[in-house]
């Protein structure tokens, strides 16, 4: 082979991986609009509509608050809300993870037949996502009524949160739906790691639950990117470790993601 070959082909890869990228940004118009068809599929002939993601945020809610509130002992005007913004917040995180994991296999079928950059897919799931969290925000409405809260200004606070893991979202995709590509057995791994996370993370409990080791809390990432959102609509405005710990989590994932993006990304036409 060609020794001029050989040494055109890392900058090509890494042309082509960052132009994918770059291109995917740029068709927002594809997958904004295949995120909204998406909800509208899933509930297409329903009478409500996306709003039943919304009521069925609200039943959840309201079947767990009361329950978990008596099994822990906790006051329920304090601990409803607590709870209610642990579940929502919970629900865009757990979902960016496993909407990252079939990006590119639940759209084989574009894929295959049409030209369209791959980093598109994941933007597709993560817009999608994006849209279920501000309906299910709005199941938040009624709480704030029940338990006589006012709206505050601190509570914008929260929508650098969202777009923080937004953007962590991306390159988790990237990483999760090349693994789960290649190997098959990793979706329901994680999907399992998911679901054990969800009792490992204070959603229901709270750190100070743990007594002297509510520190631990501290070292889960997930319940970080949590308290983003949740921290600052209860009055509890994120500490300066847990943006910085965040924002370099961030950096790390972008880190990973983008070489191994443009290493395999040639390769995902033939693994789906």
């Amino acid at each position: 082979m060609d020794v001029n070959v050989l040494s055109n082909t890392a900058p090509s890869r890494v042309r082509s991986g960052v132009k994918d990228v770059l291109d995917g940004f740029r068709s927002y118009p594809v997958w904004m609009t295949l995120g909204m068809q998406d909800i509208r599929q899933r509930y297409r002939r329903s009478m409500l509509g996306p709003f039943w993601i919304t009521l069925t945020m609200l039943v959840t809610i309201a079947g767990m608050g009361p329950l978990y509130g008596a099994l822990l002992k906790q006051d329920l005007h304090a601990f409803v809300p607590y709870l209610s913004l642990g579940i929502i917040t919970w629900g865009l995180i757990s979902t960016l993870i496993l909407d990252g994991c079939t990006a590119f296999t639940s759209a084989d079928s574009i894929i295959r037949s049409v030209r369209l950059p791959l980093s598109l897919h994941a933007l597709r799931g993560i817009y999608r996502n994006l849209l279920i969290f501000l309906h299910n925000i709005v199941a938040y409405i009624p709480i704030m009524l029940y338990v006589g809260i006012a709206p505050q200004v601190s509570w914008l606070l929260a929508i650098p949160g969202v777009l923080l893991i937004v953007l962590a979202a991306f390159p988790a995709s990237l990483i999760l739906s090349i693994f789960c590509t290649r190997f098959r057995d990793m979706q329901p791994i994680v999907a399992s790691i998911v679901q054990l996370a969800f009792f490992l993370t204070p959603i229901i409990w709270r750190p100070e639950n743990l007594g002297t080791r509510a520190y631990l809390a501290n070292y889960n990432p997930l319940y970080l990117f949590m308290e983003l959102v949740r921290g600052p609509i209860l009055g509890k405005l994120p500490s300066i470790g847990v943006y910085s710990t965040t924002i370099g989590i961030t950096v790390l994932l972008y880190v990973i993601a983008m070489p191994l993006f443009i290493r395999f990304r040639s390769r995902v036409a033939f693994w789906i």
